[in-house]
């Protein structure tokens, strides 16, 4: 997760200047657990939460959330998984890939975030299995995939993205 850091703040910064035009400045802090991140998000009142649904019932989840930080609109969802939003853009998996990617592997249900976690992990390792970078490896491929990544495709497949993004964007804007 914390090779993930600086990926995820680079992508998130570009994604805000890409779609929003404005310049924001993130911190962006790994808490391993779903649960360890509530409890961090909880203490720090200024904070926002971006976590992985797998799944589970968005309100329901909201729902939990809220009452465990006391505050409502602080969490965000990163689809079913991160994962997801690579599925969001196959010319970057391609171009990452290069040889060997089988993209006829890949899920092909245009609703990214209504593909399940089993059927992402399995495409991508279907897909990237034959690649010269070997199958899909999150601690090694996902630090270097994410930054790669057109934020304007993520943000258009993706509603939960496109709420984050938009909601980050208000708030550089207002603390100007």
């Amino acid at each position: 997760a914390r090779r993930l850091r600086n990926p995820m703040k680079t992508f998130l910064q570009n994604a805000i200047s890409t779609i929003h035009r404005q310049s924001a400045t993130l911190e962006i802090e790994p808490c391993g657990s779903r649960d360890s991140a509530i409890r961090q998000c909880a203490r720090d009142a200024g904070s926002l939460l971006l976590i992985d649904y797998e799944g589970e019932d968005l309100q329901q989840l909201t729902d939990r959330v809220t009452a465990r930080t006391g505050a409502p609109n602080r969490a965000f969802f990163m689809v079913q998984l991160m994962e997801a939003w690579f599925l969001a853009d196959r010319p970057a998996l391609e171009t990452y890939y290069r040889r060997g990617l089988n993209a006829g592997r890949l899920p092909r249900n245009p609703n990214i975030e209504e593909i399940p976690k089993p059927d992402v992990e399995r495409g991508l390792h279907d897909a990237t299995r034959q690649c010269n970078k070997g199958a899909y490896n999150k601690g090694e491929h996902a630090p270097d995939l994410l930054p790669r990544l057109n934020p304007v495709s993520i943000y258009n497949a993706c509603p939960n993205f496109r709420h984050l993004i938009d909601h980050l964007s208000t708030e550089a804007g207002t603390s100007r």
